[in-house]
């Protein structure tokens, strides 16, 4: 009779199947793979193995540089608005383009600009006054 016992006895195995990892066939911009973990259930006295997904890590955004402000550019409206800013009694043409060394159109074009704009304005033919 003991030999019979021998023979019936159960034999007990891990049901829990090792973590797998897989990767998920859409390439993601982050490059993280989901992690699989198989995990033991007890189910009315039997074990039964059971896939669970882990979490999604989280994106990590990487900090944005801090940008300066952008030096002021220098234009030709500009360069030209600041001289006669500076000038008390106003400044003529002719010392504009001492200062500045631009082209007779280019000059007449800012003056024109600078006029209609409400910055500057004529006080005399050829002398010009900022507001």
């Amino acid at each position: 009779m003991k030999k019979v016992k021998k023979q019936t006895k159960p034999v007990s195995k891990p049901v829990a199947a090792p973590a797998k990892r897989a990767v998920s066939s859409k390439k993601k911009s982050s490059g993280a793979a989901k992690i699989v973990k198989a995990k033991t259930v007890k189910v009315a006295n039997k074990k039964v193995s059971k896939v669970v997904k882990a979490a999604k890590p989280k994106a990590v955004k990487p900090k944005a540089a801090v940008k300066k402000p952008a030096a002021a550019q220098v234009t030709v409206l500009s360069s030209v608005l600041s001289i006669v800013k500076r000038s008390k009694n106003g400044v003529a043409i002719a010392k504009i383009k001492e200062k500045i060394n631009l082209s007779p159109r280019q000059l007449s074009n800012a003056l024109y600009k600078l006029s209609k704009s409400g910055r500057i304005a004529s006080k005399e033919r050829g002398v010009y006054i900022a507001k």
